[in-house]
């Protein structure tokens, strides 16, 4: 292993992006964000955040300041991958894993050659199910019943779920500031056929990329990660020889 690696991974969401990060955590003298700073960045036309991201990392490998990095921190798991970050006495591979860099790959490819992109993959109907319970607004009964009155009272919208994938009024699906802007959009005649639609378009793109950058992108069968073999693989690519690799159950991280 290099004392520089920088690894950046993708995935549509609800497909193993959280395993992944857990993964390159877990090595030696590592540290990987899942969703560094969603705050700050949009699908498409921030790329201003994005490279400042990979410029923070470049310098925290040249044993720069470790505080000087933007971090979402009104997210927990954020803040406690940063604290962990300032605590470590080494560093030689730093990356996060977010499906909003997805537009901006060839961006950071041509600015800094040497990142590392791993893509997870999924299934997309397993995906689509995955994403349609991930975003249902959960209650107890007696909230569900309680808010249901409340609605009907103050003539305000019922929300039961949040929806990225299409444009909408507000008035059916509950706005979320943060990730509604980090998921283009598309037609669709349901909230379920907009998800597969985003799934089909990440995969054509992701394939365009992989074939463009061939040493330096590949995909990650989330199928496929609770083999052994198949994680030394992943992580070679990385950057990180086999003597040195530590691996996980990381297919349970998250699920």
């Amino acid at each position: 292993m290099t004392d520089r690696l920088i690894v950046i991974g993708l995935g549509t969401g609800r497909s193993g992006t959280g395993s992944l990060a857990h993964l390159l955590s877990a090595q030696r003298d590592s540290i990987c964000f899942h969703e560094m700073n969603p705050s700050c960045t949009r699908f498409f036309g921030t790329p201003r955040p994005i490279l400042n991201g990979i410029e923070e990392f470049e310098r925290i490998l040249d044993h720069g300041d470790r505080s000087m990095l933007t971090v979402d921190l009104t997210r927990r798991e954020g803040t406690e991958t940063y604290d962990r970050l300032c605590r470590m006495t080494n560093v030689r591979m730093i990356g996060d894993v977010a499906s909003y860099y997805l537009s901006y790959v060839r961006l950071i490819a041509e600015r800094h050659p040497e990142v590392r992109f791993l893509c997870m993959r999924r299934d997309i109907g397993q995906t689509v199910q995955s994403w349609m319970e991930k975003t249902c607004i959960k209650r107890w009964r007696s909230l569900y019943i309680a808010d249901r009155l409340a609605s009907l009272i103050t003539r305000r919208p019922f929300y039961d779920s949040e929806n990225f994938w299409m444009e909408h009024s507000g008035t059916k699906w509950r706005r979320n500031p943060v990730w509604d802007k980090l998921f283009p959009k598309s037609d669709a005649s349901s909230k379920g056929e907009a998800i597969r639609k985003y799934c089909e378009y990440y995969y054509e793109q992701a394939e365009s990329l992989a074939a463009n950058l061939k040493t330096n992108f590949r995909f990650v069968e989330l199928g496929r990660f609770s083999d052994p073999d198949y994680q030394s693989e992943v992580l070679s690519f990385a950057g990180i020889p086999p003597a040195g690799q530590v691996l996980t159950e990381a297919h349970v991280h998250n699920r």
